[in-house]
């Protein structure tokens, strides 16, 4: 009964600990940053990210992230602003601060920054 006991215990122990390690706001931050040196695809390394994390949501509510209309939403809706990247909506919405912050990770807010910086290319 005792040995039972011990075992439920431990497990209950390691369970709680799982489970409040994985409840992190940010727990994405693992992610390598973007290299500057090398450009950011749009199909490649942001449709991804838009794809797991946004498009639940922003398949139906504005903008569209979906593959086959992503690009076109971001770009005419003016959620890129060339002159001065770090204003563009898109950016500013999930750094730090922004409505849509928990759904990236620092890597993934840099990626952003740092292909908006590149010209947001439909590459």
């Amino acid at each position: 009964m005792k040995k039972t006991l011990k075992s439920i215990s431990i497990l209950a122990a390691i369970s709680a600990l799982l489970l409040t390690s994985s409840c992190t706001k940010d727990y994405y931050q693992t992610a390598p940053p973007p290299d500057p040196t090398e450009p950011v695809s749009y199909s490649a390394d942001l449709q991804p990210f838009f794809d797991a994390r946004c498009v639940n949501c922003h398949g139906s509510v504005a903008p569209n992230l979906a593959a086959s209309v992503g690009y076109n939403n971001l770009i005419q809706g003016g959620y890129i602003n060339l002159a001065t990247p770090e204003n563009s909506l898109l950016y500013t919405k999930i750094n730090a601060g922004g409505t849509m912050e928990a759904y990236a990770n620092s890597a993934e807010r840099q990626m952003t920054l740092l292909w908006i910086q590149q010209g947001a290319l439909n590459n």
